[in-house]
């Protein structure tokens, strides 16, 4: 599987990633503004912006999630050997995935910056602006959270496949595909995980699933990335 993604045009790359950033958008964001849009007041008139930062927040760690998961799997693909050179598919698509972190991550530093600024001014954890933040970090913690998830459970079943070949078969025609494989799913795991631990610190401590220390609501901006 490793060794087809590596194999992937760059057009192919930036196209299935921007479908998937466009759908992350349509569903995330409308996930954010109808969970947090409650008939309350909202004085400073900031909630329709800060629900946009919030929701934007998301598609942008999103790209940067899947640029840092191209550069890995374009990596892990020079394991084995090969029936032609790759060394150009790698490297055109390191480009890509280094793209893409660049402009998720630095998109999301200023959109989740922002939004936690305005989030502050609310004072109260149940402001209006402090609910989108939290819906924020609930969205992307169920995500994350079903994508480790399942990469684990996936993880456990390609242990299995190398140690008995002859019962589960293998992922690929050698052990080194399903080697491979691992590890990249191994990564996809841990960078979701990453990804979780950061945001329970974004979340008012009450509500943090990973402990509870300190009593502010917020932390930096940039401990999301």
């Amino acid at each position: 599987m490793t060794h087809q993604l590596s194999n992937f045009s760059g057009v192919a790359f930036i196209a299935v990633f921007l479908s998937l950033a466009a759908v992350a958008a349509f569903f995330m964001v409308f996930i954010i503004i109808v969970v947090a849009n409650r008939a309350e007041p909202d004085p400073r008139g900031l909630r329709p912006f800060s629900a946009y930062l919030f929701g934007m927040s998301f598609v942008t760690l999103y790209v940067g999630y899947s640029g840092a998961v191209v550069i890995v799997t374009s990596l892990l693909s020079f394991i084995g050997p090969h029936a032609s050179p790759i060394a150009n598919s790698v490297a055109r698509n390191v480009v890509i995935g280094g793209i893409l972190i660049f402009i998720g991550g630095g998109a999301l530093r200023f959109h989740l910056s922002k939004g936690m600024k305005i989030a502050e001014g609310d004072g109260p954890v149940d402001g209006p602006n402090r609910r989108v933040q939290s819906t924020y970090v609930a969205a992307v913690t169920f995500v994350f959270t079903g994508v480790a998830i399942i990469t684990f459970g996936l993880a456990i079943y390609l242990v299995f496949q190398l140690i008995g070949p002859g019962i589960f078969g293998t992922l690929g025609r050698t052990k080194t595909d399903t080697v491979r494989t691992l590890l990249d799913v191994l990564y996809v795991m841990l960078a979701s995980v990453a990804i979780v631990v950061a945001h329970s610190r974004l979340a008012p401590s009450a509500l943090r699933m990973l402990g509870s220390g300190g009593t502010g609501a917020t932390a930096p901006a940039g401990g999301a990335e």
